[in-house]
């Protein structure tokens, strides 16, 4: 058995869950152990009724992880995580990587976008991502990419074409 704490990043409330793993045989069967997993709260949902326990069978040590995240989302949904806090601080970057103006032309383009807690997370799809050249600005959103949580993505962008020399 297991405590685990969950916070909500716009909330002041942290919800205790237990899991328990637990196995058994089959009568009948020799040896073949059967995996129990069991989550649950005595948090009370929305209404102010118990939450149900959840309950897996088929589990194994390749999905545990998931098992245990998917559960306890469903959990999560149920309980009444007001009052919220406001999210007033914008996303900041880090990490930005060239900088300066003497830059090797075949750099790439690294930065990270973060944002602190508490907060509703970055809305991915709502960023833009422009080169500006000091000559011409390049909407290369597509050509970036993107890896990370809602609380933390880092951005890499590898230009397709390097002009190595100009003509006049």
């Amino acid at each position: 058995m297991a405590d685990l704490y969950v916070s909500n990043s716009l909330s002041n409330l942290t919800v205790k869950f237990t899991i328990t793993l637990r196995y058994f045989v089959l009568k009948g069967e020799e040896g073949d152990h059967r995996w129990v997993f069991e989550i649950g709260t005595t948090h009370r949902d929305i209404n102010g009724d118990i939450i149900p326990s959840r309950k897996v069978n088929l589990l194994s040590h390749n999905n545990l992880d998931e098992v245990i995240e998917d559960n306890l989302a469903v959990l999560c949904t149920q309980i009444d995580w007001s009052p919220f806090v406001g999210d007033n601080d914008p996303p900041y970057t880090s990490h930005l990587s060239p900088v300066g103006d003497d830059v090797e032309i075949g750099s790439n383009v690294h930065f990270t976008l973060k944002e602190q807690t508490p907060a509703a997370g970055i809305d991915i799809s709502s960023v833009k991502v422009y080169f500006d050249n000091g000559l011409k600005e390049f909407d290369i959103t597509n050509e970036v990419i993107v890896t990370g949580d809602p609380y933390e993505y880092s951005f890499e962008w590898e230009p397709a074409k390097r002009i190595y020399s100009r003509y006049n």
